[in-house]
């Protein structure tokens, strides 16, 4: 009986993917609780919609420039206990968050946060890759990238059922303790405490540098527009005309929409094996459909704009994981941690010049940008194909 047989009899798929869950939701809790609190933030702290893009860019700026030794680090290290101090900076990230008493110290932590979450995102790749069966993987990546749009929907309920009772400083403290209760719960799977040696030069790309290099670069740019759904979709909907309160709601609905498209992408590709970069390429270009509804200003159409760029534009990175894992199988923390590198860079530069465009073009002239961002992200993995 193999390793990972013997680790799923004794843990369990459920035990491991509610871990990865769990330990990935509060590595992105600090950026989007802020981007999800954006207007209670801005109003309580004093600044405005670029200062609160440049957060998001620092959280994603510093996770890039750490994800190529994070990778390593695992590799080194183990995937358990990678998630566990991952998990755990997190969380004391977010407590520090509560405590904010203006904007410099929250923007400064939400960069710090980027850290941590920079080692839980290939620590809890790699565990998948161990604990869960290659006909179950599709799967389970989708299970853990739907902690993503999990994260922005609670950061939406937080806003009508937290900051706007008891304040938004109770939001990061639940979130700071839910991210302690994740590292308890990380599972002991005995292939997860073993560290693999890397071999010189390898670098966890091998021949497939050329295909691993264009898809970074491709989800950096899908990213770059899709990481603003989680920094301004709040601030944009109270501008086109809902309450504070309805906007963590619209921020809910469109979370709930992409959760469920992450999980169901994930379950397709395990049953029917299909070109992965393919069906990447069509949700980007939906994905920018969606993005130039939100530009209309019309609470309905922003409504059915959001829903489509959560359902469509935000829900590839689980099968994008999926499809670097089938390329390097052998070194699933190296290799992801490559390609998200670029992810991590367009998620850092993307909410950071929205935030800058509708500084001065308006959100409108944001929303179109971040589309024409996915339909090249689409174009550059045509190219991945070939």
């Amino acid at each position: 009986m193999s390793a990972v047989a013997v680790g799923q009899r004794s843990v369990g798929i459920p035990r491991v993917l509610s871990s990865v869950a769990a330990v990935v939701t509060v590595g992105v809790f600090p950026v989007f609780l802020v981007g999800g609190l954006g207007v209670q933030l801005q109003q309580d702290l004093r600044f405005g919609a670029a200062l609160l893009g440049v957060g998001a860019a620092g959280f994603f700026g510093v996770a890039s420039v750490s994800s190529r030794g994070m990778g390593w680090v695992v590799e080194r290290i183990g995937a358990r206990l990678g998630m566990r101090i991952g998990v755990l900076g997190s969380s004391l990230c977010l407590f520090g968050l509560s405590a904010a008493p203006n904007a410099v110290w929250l923007m400064g932590l939400l960069w710090l946060a980027g850290l941590p979450n920079s080692l839980a995102q290939p620590a809890s790749n790699l565990l998948i890759a161990q604990g869960v069966p290659a006909h179950h993987r599709g799967m389970g990546f989708g299970v853990k990238q739907s902690s993503i749009p999990v994260a922005t929907l609670l950061a939406g309920v937080a806003v009508p059922g937290i900051a706007l009772t008891i304040g938004w400083r109770w939001v990061f403290l639940i979130g700071g303790a839910i991210g302690l209760l994740a590292a308890v719960a990380v599972p002991k799977l005995p292939q997860a405490e073993r560290s693999e040696p890397t071999r010189p030069g390898a670098g966890g790309t091998g021949g497939n540098f050329t295909a691993l290099l264009l898809i970074a670069i491709a989800g950096g740019l899908g990213s770059a527009a899709a990481n603003a759904l989680g920094a301004f979709v709040t601030t944009t909907a109270v501008e086109v005309g809902f309450s504070p309160w309805a906007a963590g709601l619209v921020l809910s609905l469109g979370s709930a929409v992409g959760l469920t498209i992450r999980l169901a992408a994930g379950v397709v590709a395990d049953r029917k094996n299909p070109d992965l970069i393919r069906v990447i390429t069509v949700m980007l270009l939906i994905g920018s459909l969606g993005f130039g509804l939100m530009a209309v200003d019309s609470p309905p159409v922003f409504l059915i704009g959001v829903a489509v760029g959560f359902g469509a534009g935000w829900a590839w990175p689980g099968l994008l994981n999926f499809a670097v894992a089938k390329i390097a199988p052998d070194r699933v923390a190296s290799a992801t941690s490559f390609t998200q590198t670029g992810i991590y860079f367009g998620g850092s530069l993307g909410p950071l010049l929205f935030g800058l465009i509708a500084e001065h073009a308006g959100l409108t002239g944001a929303w179109i940008a971040a589309g024409a961002c996915a339909i090249t992200a689409a174009v550059l993995l045509v190219f991945v194909r070939r």
